[in-house]
């Protein structure tokens, strides 16, 4: 849009200069007129030269504006047809002197380049023969006229390229802000593409670590009601009612986007105690918790991410091994927290790439942190995350 303007304005302005010469032709052929006492022939004689002059100008400057910067050759031709009827104008009428102006101006309205400046030159000529070649009338047309008239015309010309120059250089600049927009646009649907696929692998590692951790452990508490004295049923069944209560606690709490449950209202090795607890309850199976170190206040991400470690390590022990003992302990460093958890017994290692533990790598990774693996049939198996402490915002 800035650029046809720019081009339209350009335009507009090129023809006012070319219709200059008429309002001068006009005026002048209307003073000789009527200030000269001649006979009828000689008016209509020089209002047909007049009008020639005004249809050549025409042809070649106005019907056809672009001869004036592709033809060279042809815009000198209708230059000199403009001087010479000029100088015949004003052979026949004084008052005609009033066109001359307009033939300085189209030297650079018309003719390209370096071919102005001869071309002023060349405007003197009708005056020159009006006055005669005295030493007087060639110091004033050709000493002051002709330089003055040359140095307004190389002034207008200068402007005119730096209006040009302008014009293509915010044209050039448009364009940029045109293509930085266009690359916006793509970084900003790259990002939001990213963004929703990060958003879904954490909304599915939330979903992993909560509603389905919790119905596995549900399912197997509730298959396992068959195979067990009735007394032992009822235990069972209120431990999977438990189960439920805490799973839809913490979807919702995820949905909420808060921390999760245990973390609210303890400190990470408060409620990676109680996991460890509670799992301990629901499988029956002997564990240990030990913390070492100094606890330190962290970030919310690397409580989640520790806690979180915890639930997955013990519920691939409770579904995938048969584990006599299970060793859990966290341990704060100077620069990292690591948690580390061990088994005795069998272990099924082809569960050790599940979703499970694919998440929770993530998680180590997103805050710069590793997940070490260990294992061995029959012999048990060691994890061990390591992640650093980012301390919490004051």
């Amino acid at each position: 849009m800035a650029e046809t303007l720019g081009r339209q304005r350009e335009l507009r302005w090129n023809r006012a200069w070319a219709l200059i010469p008429y309002p001068l032709l006009l005026l002048a052929c209307a003073v000789s007129v009527t200030v000269d006492e001649v006979a009828q022939g000689d008016r209509l004689a020089s209002a047909a030269i007049a009008a020639g002059l005004a249809l050549w100008h025409w042809w070649f400057v106005l019907f056809h504006p672009q001869w004036c910067e592709r033809r060279s050759l042809t815009m000198v031709v209708y230059y000199a047809g403009v001087v010479g009827c000029t100088v015949v104008l004003v052979l026949r009428s004084d008052a005609l002197q009033l066109f001359i102006p307009a033939c300085y101006l189209l030297a650079f309205v018309a003719l390209p380049g370096w071919w102005a400046y001869p071309g002023v030159v060349a405007a003197s000529a009708p005056a020159l023969v009006v006055s005669g070649a005295n030493a007087g009338s060639l110091l004033i047309n050709l000493g002051v006229v002709t330089p003055l008239a040359a140095g307004v015309g190389a002034m207008i010309r200068a402007m005119e390229r730096e209006a040009v120059r302008r014009r293509k250089a915010n044209d050039r600049l448009a364009a940029s802000m045109a293509e930085n927009t266009r690359l916006h646009q793509l970084l900003t649907a790259q990002a939001r593409e990213a963004g929703v696929a990060e958003e879904r692998a954490r909304l599915a590692r939330e979903i992993h670590d909560t509603a389905a951790q919790g119905l596995t452990a549900i399912v197997m508490q509730l298959e396992t009601i068959d195979d067990v004295p009735s007394g032992q049923a009822r235990r069972r069944l209120d431990t999977a009612r438990s189960l439920a209560r805490t799973s839809l606690d913490e979807v919702r709490r995820s949905i909420d986007a808060l921390r999760p449950g245990p973390l609210q209202d303890a400190r990470l090795c408060d409620a990676t105690r109680q996991a460890v607890a509670a799992w301990s309850e629901q499988y029956d199976v002997a564990t240990s918790f030990t913390v070492t170190g100094t606890p330190l206040p962290a970030h919310s991400e690397v409580d989640v991410t520790v806690l979180r470690a915890v639930q997955e390590a013990l519920s691939n022990v409770g579904r995938h091994a048969r584990a006599e003992r299970v060793h859990v302990t966290l341990s704060y460093m100077r620069m990292s927290s690591c948690l580390t958890y061990a088994t005795t017994g069998a272990f099924a290692a082809e569960h050790s790439g599940g979703f499970g533990l694919t998440a929770l790598r993530q998680r180590a990774e997103a805050l710069a942190g590793s997940v070490d693996i260990e294992s061995s049939p029959g012999a048990g198996t060691a994890l061990s995350v390591t992640v650093p402490v980012i301390e919490a915002a004051r």
